[in-house]
């Protein structure tokens, strides 16, 4: 597999950083106890305020010609914990990061859903502006300059919530995210700042799974606060049990395919192990569940796991082939979906695609991408065409640019994302005719 450790260590670092953004340790500038029961906020804590002349700098270097406008003013970053549900619907304290632009966020609030990781310092709810190239960046330089605030949930299981986190489980995720914007414009108010009353959704990844799920609530909600101006989910999981499920399937011819498989098979294993009391070796063979269960839980960094997946599977001698490592049992029932198996029940229980959206929509997706096949993206956008949804409510923005990859990409989907919230469809550059 790896002619030497060092051939190993130079894969493994590529590969995370190809797949995971480092987000860095919060600091801690100001603390604001606000009256618990506040829309559902427990706490506020300013952990820090990134200047103009920071800001503009990042988005030069990030963007360059493609920069939207600058930056005026400062940003105040929020950590935040709020009153939501963890993945048994049972009440649950939360956290998440809140950022306000020091003038008021006229033009609305942001809600940002963040891609996949285990760690939890890599949580938004960690992030204290420093930290080049990480999603809670990316975000922040991709909205705040256009009025807008952003609010990110760390999810559940996730910074500080001890429960385990439900991966892929979109549908259950999309409630952290759905529970922040109360608390979100409740600390706009505290601290003097305005919040229009505009609401966006996006997110990448994981997040635009959690991004499309959140939609689809939203609009079964008959409160106010949840009405979606428009949302703009951005190289998502959203079959799950189909395009998610056969891309799990397939043989990769390389080590990176198949640890991201395994890593991400992992995630969700170690989910049900965690709340369903299953066992892990019902799912991997002995060698690799015993890595699993001791790599996941939120206090291993994404690239030790990535490096103990991959010498797991050397010794095991996986010849990349994902049903070397899992059993023969699980084999057979992710073949066959069957749903009698909890990890093809919560594949299945968590598609959202087949919904006919009424908020205005835009899907975003890298082509050619071999981490989240596009094809999530093409069964959702011609299922919703199939329910009716027009070209007035629904588009598509496909990034075609061999030079990114699945990470490199969030930059230019959330650069689509601003251009769709500021100007509508005809705001979107090369928008995609189908």
């Amino acid at each position: 597999m790896f002619s030497n450790q060092k051939s190993f260590n130079r894969f493994a670092a590529i590969l995370f950083l190809t797949l995971f953004a480092i987000f860095p340790q919060s600091g801690s500038t100001q603390n604001n106890k606000l009256p618990v029961g506040a829309e559902g906020l427990v706490s506020s804590q300013r952990t820090a305020t990134i200047t103009a002349a920071q800001f503009n700098q990042r988005m030069n270097e990030v963007y360059a010609s493609s920069a939207p406008e600058h930056l005026r003013d400062s940003l105040n970053l929020y950590k935040v914990t709020y009153r939501s549900r963890d993945a048994n619907g049972r009440n649950a304290v939360l956290s998440g990061l809140v950022v306000i632009p020091s003038n008021g966020a006229p033009n609305g609030l942001v809600v940002f859903n963040h891609g996949t990781t285990v760690y939890n310092g890599h949580m938004p709810s960690r992030f204290n502006g420093s930290g080049k190239g990480t999603e809670p960046e990316t975000a922040i330089l991709a909205f705040a300059s256009g009025g807008y605030a952003i609010a990110m949930p760390d999810y559940i299981g996730q910074g500080d919530h001890t429960g385990g986190h439900p991966y892929p489980a979109s549908v259950v995720n999309s409630y952290a995210g759905m529970d922040l914007i109360k608390p979100a414009r409740a600390v706009g108010r505290t601290n003097n700042l305005d919040i229009g009353n505009a609401l966006y959704i996006t997110g990448y990844s994981e997040g635009g799974g959690v991004a499309m799920a959140q939609v689809r609530e939203f609009e079964r909600s008959n409160d106010s606060a949840y009405r979606v101006t428009a949302a703009a989910p951005a190289s998502g999981p959203y079959d799950l049990s189909g395009a998610t499920r056969e891309f799990m399937l397939e043989h990769p011819t390389d080590q990176a395919g198949f640890v991201v498989r395994t890593y991400l098979l992992g995630d969700l294993v170690y989910f049900l192990h965690k709340n369903k009391g299953v066992k892990i070796t019902d799912y991997f063979k002995p060698s690799m569940a015993f890595t699993i269960n001791n790599a996941y839980g939120g206090k291993t960094k994404d690239e030790d796991i990535i490096k103990r997946i991959g010498v797991t599977a050397l010794l095991m001698r996986s010849k990349n082939n994902i049903f070397n490592v899992v059993t023969p049992s699980f084999k057979r029932a992710i073949e066959t979906t069957d749903t009698r198996n909890p990890a093809v029940k919560l594949l299945k229980d968590n598609d959202c695609y087949d919904w006919a959206p009424r908020s205005k929509m835009l899907l975003i997706n890298l082509d050619g991408d071999t981490i989240v096949t596009p094809k999530n993206t093409q069964v959702a956008f011609q299922t919703m065409r199939r329910l009716g949804v027009g070209a007035g409510t629904l588009r598509r923005a496909i990034i075609r640019d061999s030079s990114l990859n699945h990470i490199t990409a969030v930059p230019a989907a959330m650069l689509k994302a601003r251009q769709f919230f500021d100007g509508g469809f005809a705001g979107v550059r090369d928008l995609d005719e189908n």
